[in-house]
């Protein structure tokens, strides 16, 4: 993973108000975190309440399909995960979009191709009168097919279901599954006033999971980090790196990093409109986890940035703890105290930290930044 991805990322994800890519373990608590994330990151606007509560419905639907085939399929004999399951939420203007992508085997793909290109010539009551046969007969359900929960979520999206398949190998298919979900438009606006400024394809989906499968990418966030993003996605991470194998050590230096750059960005990024727009990922290699950050900032940061990231990558290990003394009684007077989360990042490194500055106009500029741990 390098460092031209974060801002290849941020370049294809620009327009969105909310990116959530996942791959990884799948659990109830993690469901509980993306929700957090969505719903706040989507907005607090009237119009858009109903929204709110069908994404939340929607994300549920898309974990426990991932759950429940990806448990069967992406497992090796010795419980390591070989597919980790795909979830996307992408929020673009009045539209979300959720995606997920889980294995099923081959023999079922004719079968659910089947059912859902029948479900996607219903009309909204004849899907709402085929949720209801269902409560009862159940007859559409199948391992690996379209059931009771496929249904009610075309009933919340009232958009057609989009899918593909793509080959793994002789046994198995990745399934891909997305709907679209609309906001109540304001009064005042109809559909020949409205211009739509951004979507999103099936092939968005399949062309950023292809690139984190490659790279080992876990997690892309992209979006407002304001304090109220940072906890969820902070515990989220926790609850995915608990199911690791990795040594107590490790997990609590991961930590240390992860808030140190989040809350850099949440403090030094430029606000527009109210939100600190930025983005994160973190990948694994066989042998360390990537942390990578992508910001807007000002001039003055750009300079202080480069300066203590140029110092601090100077340094070893024990000439960084008798800078990080001196630089913490500074601080006290000094307005910009990310300086320190620079050297505590630094100092849990194990490699020097990598970042590049573009320009944005208007003496902005896009920070990124790479740290191995």
């Amino acid at each position: 993973m390098h460092i031209e991805l974060i801002t290849n990322f941020y370049k294809k994800l620009r327009s969105d108000n909310l990116s959530i890519v996942y791959q990884g373990d799948f659990s109830d608590g993690l469901t509980e975190k993306i929700i957090a994330l969505s719903e706040y990151s989507i907005g607090k606007s009237p119009e858009i309440i109903e929204m709110r509560n069908k994404v939340s419905f929607v994300i549920v639907e898309c974990f426990q399909n991932i759950v429940r085939h990806g448990n069967d399929h992406g497992v090796n004999s010795d419980n390591s995960v070989w597919f980790p399951g795909l979830f996307s939420a992408r929020n673009c203007n009045e539209f979300t979009y959720i995606a997920s992508g889980n294995l099923i085997e081959k023999k079922d793909v004719s079968f659910l191709k089947d059912k859902l290109e029948q479900l996607n010539k219903l009309d909204k009551a004849q899907i709402k009168e085929l949720y209801l046969d269902l409560l009862t007969s159940g007859t559409l359900s199948k391992k690996g097919g379209a059931g009771l929960g496929l249904v009610e979520m075309a009933r919340k999206s009232l958009n057609p279901v989009e899918f593909d398949f793509e080959d793994e190998n002789e046994k198995v298919s990745v399934f891909y599954l997305m709907l679209k979900l609309q906001a109540n438009r304001p009064r005042g606006i109809n559909n020949k006033e409205h211009k739509i400024e951004k979507s999103v394809a099936m092939v968005d989906v399949k062309d950023i999971h292809e690139i984190m499968r490659k790279e080992n990418i876990l997690m892309i966030y992209k979006g407002d980090f304001s304090q109220e993003t940072i906890i969820p996605m902070l515990k989220m991470i926790e609850e995915n790196l608990n199911k690791q194998q990795e040594g107590l050590h490790l997990k609590k230096k991961l930590n240390l990093v992860l808030i140190e750059v989040l809350q850099n960005i949440s403090k030094h990024s430029v606000a527009k409109n109210g939100k600190k727009d930025a983005i994160f990922m973190i990948g694994k290699t066989e042998q360390k986890y990537i942390i990578c950050t992508g910001n807007i900032v000002d001039a003055k940061s750009s300079e202080k940035i480069t300066e203590k990231i140029n110092k601090v990558n100077g340094l070893n290990k024990d000439e960084l703890i008798v800078y990080y003394k001196k630089s913490l009684k500074e601080a006290l007077a000094d307005e910009y105290s990310a300086g320190l989360g620079i050297i505590d990042i630094a100092r849990e490194s194990s490699e020097k930290l990598i970042f590049d500055l573009k320009p944005e106009g208007e003496g902005l500029s896009f920070f990124s930044l790479c740290v191995h741990i």
